[in-house]
């Protein structure tokens, strides 16, 4: 039983580090922000689950249940790596809904810093303090899920809904698989008097949470599956003429979305859909029978609304919202 945690640890070490690594490598190309936060959170997951691993050798090496100063000083690293990780999450959900406000970014890692400390110091030690530290993070968990779910509901923009309706089912199965850990916990903490018992070939723990797995395994693939996405776009060399149909799949997906944030004329749309398959300004005039100088007006009304200094610029950050 026991080398078979010694793997499984390994392997859920081994997944958020590749994880962190290939969201790393398509923020390098893309310099898109949400592949970033991926990055960062799966790094703070690496050493959440190192902490597992860390208990298990002071426990080994001291032959001795772990004092409760180090599970006190434990608990305060897992504020750190855990809130890290859930934080990630939190910076990536409001920059993917364009919500700039500073307080509402920073006040929710306060208070669930804040409060995960003082059930370590209100509650007396033992496993009631343990659930109700370690629901703090699902607690967190579910405000970003609520918070997403209203975000949708509220928004009025037909483009912009199909753009959040596309992560259903990502969000659906963090809702369920959230729950799950909460549940987990509290069977462990509550419920039960052992610290662990086996169903066939699943060994179940007070220190890991299939559930909590599950999910990192869940938004890990996704993850990886839209870095290798984005990657094989091949930012540096952005969509040409004569470019894939994955590239104009992608450029119809998202075009309405850019169009509606920056406030652009219908007319500019379709000047941006044709800047963003690499038409020159002759071509673009060409393809939509307009004078040459009205296509260079429309291009520089483009750049002036998006923010951007040359047609390179646009479509950089074009594909960053993407």
């Amino acid at each position: 039983m026991e080398l078979a945690l010694f793997y499984y640890t390994l392997l859920m070490l081994l997944l958020s580090i590749l994880v962190a690594a290939v969201c790393l490598s398509a923020y390098l190309v893309s310099h898109k922000k949400t592949t970033l936060f991926l990055s960062i959170a799966f790094a703070f997951y690496f050493f959440d689950v190192a902490l597992v691993f860390q208990d298990e050798f002071i426990m080994r090496s001291t032959q001795q249940a772990l004092p409760s100063l180090y599970m006190f000083v434990r608990s305060l690293a897992s504020v750190v790596t855990g809130g890290g990780f859930i934080t990630a999450f939190w910076v990536l959900v409001c920059d993917y809904l364009g919500e700039s406000r500073r307080a509402l970014l920073v006040v929710p890692p306060v208070v669930f810093a804040v409060v995960s400390v003082a059930m370590l110091v209100v509650i007396p030690d033992g496993e009631n303090q343990r659930f109700w530290f370690w629901a703090m993070h699902q607690f967190y968990m579910y405000w970003i899920l609520l918070y997403a779910g209203y975000r949708f509901v509220k928004q009025k923009d037909e483009a912009e809904r199909a753009r959040l309706w596309r992560h259903r089912v990502i969000y659906l199965a963090a809702w369920v698989l959230s729950l799950g850990i909460l549940v987990e916990d509290a069977a462990f903490f509550l419920f039960l008097d052992i610290p662990s018992f086996t169903i066939g070939p699943l060994i179940f723990t007070t220190e890991r949470n299939y559930a909590e797995n599950l999910l990192l395994l869940v938004v890990g693939i996704a993850a990886v599956r839209d870095c290798f996405r984005m990657l094989s776009l091949r930012f540096e060399r952005p969509p040409a003429q004569g470019g894939s149909k994955r590239q104009e799949q992608q450029i119809v997906e998202n075009l309405n979305v850019f169009a509606t944030r920056h406030k652009l004329s219908q007319r500019e749309r379709e000047v941006l859909y044709l800047i963003l398959i690499g038409k020159d300004n002759q071509n673009i005039a060409s393809e939509m029978s307009l004078a040459l100088s009205t296509v260079k007006v429309h291009v520089h009304n483009i750049l002036k609304k998006t923010g951007s200094a040359s047609r390179q610029e646009l479509i950089q950050d074009f594909w960053k919202m993407s």
